[in-house]
């Protein structure tokens, strides 16, 4: 039975307070959900995008959605990410808000909603094969792995800023910073 998506928002606002209850206990239980999603095909690669200024948004989370769930990577506190594993509704914009453009401008609605990232947009229809979560010193997430059927992978968070549009990689700089 497939559960009803939920709310980004809602999902982002669960998983913080839990992370900031018990970060290790988080990072553990991310560990485990990821290992049981491998094996799936990946359907799309999504991440926030701003209507108005008609760009990928900053400190978005980034969601790989999977035949069977989705793996959405949130920022926590830099350069710590934890993983919501479940359904995120993408269908309905994410949010609407007046946003001040300058001073002496009147405010105007900022759109966000859920978009393909076209970076990774090679992964899709590959399947998942294997989730490694990449740890610091203190054991909690810097950067997601996600290997793919023909070589390839995706990684969200991480210390270098390199990509390809290839099937050799796709890295996602920081979240907020696409390559």
């Amino acid at each position: 039975m497939m559960t009803r998506p939920l709310d980004a928002a809602m999902a982002f606002a669960n998983l913080h307070r839990r992370w900031f209850d018990d970060a290790q206990g988080v990072t553990d239980a991310n560990r485990r959900q990821a290992c049981d999603a491998a094996g799936s095909l990946v359907v799309d690669v999504l991440t926030l995008w701003d209507e108005n200024e008609c760009d990928y948004l900053a400190d978005a989370p980034f969601l790989i959605r999977l035949e069977e769930c989705d793996i959405a990577a949130f920022v926590m506190r830099r350069p710590y990410i934890a993983l919501f594993i479940g359904r995120i509704e993408t269908d309905e914009p994410l949010a609407t808000f007046e946003c001040r453009t300058g001073l002496s401008q009147p405010e105007k609605p900022s759109n966000l909603r859920w978009r393909s990232f076209r970076p990774c947009s090679y992964a899709i229809g590959r399947r998942a094969e294997n989730f490694v979560l990449h740890t610091d010193e203190s054991e909690l997430i810097v950067e997601l792995e996600t290997t793919l059927d023909d070589g390839g992978s995706i990684t969200i968070g991480g210390t270098l800023p390199t990509g390809a549009h290839s099937r050799e990689s796709c890295r996602i700089w920081s979240l907020p910073h696409a390559v």
